[in-house]
């Protein structure tokens, strides 16, 4: 299934960030949980005072133009202590170009 393939992800990350120092937690939109504003909550219940949300995704389609966005900033209002901040897609950034052009000089070479 598709979410375990992010839940994954998402423990290999964590993995190579701080444990201990760095929360990663994985959230949802649809059709399964956590949900991005029930994983907000659950952080701020566990003392998390700075947030960011990565979306993770290839294109600036709804969800990133218009959903994400709206649940940010709704738990922003919610949260006015915690730093909840939503970083760029996926999609929007320079190293997926980078390894992308990996992949392909792998795959010719």
């Amino acid at each position: 299934m598709a979410n375990d393939e992010v839940r994954q992800l998402t423990a290999r990350l964590s993995q190579k960030l701080e444990p201990g120092r760095v929360q990663v937690e994985c959230a949802f939109l649809e059709l399964a949980a956590p949900s991005i504003p029930s994983s907000i909550d659950q952080a701020v219940t566990r003392g998390a005072r700075r947030i960011t949300v990565l979306p993770y995704f290839l294109v600036a389609g709804r969800h990133v133009a218009v959903d994400i966005p709206k649940l940010v900033n709704q738990k922003s209002s919610e949260y006015p202590d915690v730093d909840i901040q939503l970083s760029e897609y996926l999609g929007a950034t320079d190293c997926v170009v980078d390894m992308l052009s990996d992949m392909v000089k792998r795959a010719i070479a």
